[in-house]
Formats: structure tokens, sequence, C-alpha cells
């Protein structure tokens, strides 16, 4: 790999890319009267903490590994809600792969390619169902929604 496309990967790409996964979930939060949403991008010590309405965003040290976004209600979420809130982000990166696959097309470069391989994996990857310690993906949550609710049927 390039050093460059290495480079726009981590400082650009990335932070984007999980930013714009993140901020998937907490448009979802809003959708269905979240009380309280919460993003945090990377990890390690906190950079700066910006609000946005009732959002607030939190930049980390390390930007460019991962992300997080909470949000809470009064009222719990129904499994229909958190199911929303949980396929939102995959799909705010399937469809930014898709603008940029797009965008690819008009003006090819690796740049624009490697942005459409992150996104593409990003949207796929947090859908696989599965869960280490704590952290889980968006996909076991849908996959536990989903599994509650046929329980919660079959009875």
């Amino acid at each position: 790999m390039d050093i460059y496309l290495l480079v726009f990967l981590i400082t650009i790409a990335a932070p984007f890319s999980i930013f714009l996964h993140e901020l998937g979930h907490a448009i979802a939060a809003r959708t269905v009267n979240a009380d309280q949403i919460t993003l945090s991008i990377g990890l390690g010590n906190k950079i700066s903490t910006i609000f946005l309405g009732k959002i607030q965003i939190t930049i980390n040290a390390i930007f460019f590994l991962g992300g997080l976004a909470k949000s809470e209600r009064n009222i719990p979420y129904k499994s229909s809600e958190i199911v929303w809130i949980s396929i939102s982000g995959p799909i705010t990166n399937a469809v930014f792969a898709f603008l940029v696959y797009l965008a690819y097309f008009i003006y090819p470069n690796n740049f624009l390619h490697l942005l459409f391989l992150f996104n593409l994996w990003l949207a796929f990857a947090n859908i696989i169902p599965f869960k280490i310690k704590e952290k889980k993906t968006d996909g076991y949550t849908i996959f536990k929604e989903a599994v509650h609710t046929l329980k919660r049927m079959l009875k």
C-alpha cells in the first residue's frame, strides 16, 4: 500500500467513516425521540467535546480506532426502535460507499477506491453478529432483539 494511501486511511478515511457510522446511529436515535445521545470517536484521552443540539460528540486521541454511539430515553425503546437505531450505522456506511462508488466513476483514483472499500467493509463487518467481552456489533444487537421478539411470539 502506498504510504499516502495509508496516511489517508488513518487520518481521513477511517475517522470520517466511523463518524458517519456513529452519526447514523445518533440520527436514528433522534427519530425515535431519544432524550440523550452521546457519540464518541476513537480511544484514549478526550481531545474535544462538541454539542450538536441533543447530540454530544467526544473526540479522543486515537481518533482512527473505533467509535460508539449511545442513546437513552425515559420510556424504554421498543425492539423495532432498537433494531432501527442499530441498523442505521451500517446503512449509513453502505449509502456513503455507494455515493463514493459513483464518484469513483467520474474521478477514478485510489483514494476514492479506498474510501469506498473501507465504508463497504464497515457496513458489512458491523452486520455480522458477534460479541467480545462487553463490545458487540450492530448485528449482535439486531440478532439479540430478533431472538427476544421470537421468544415473545412463541409464548
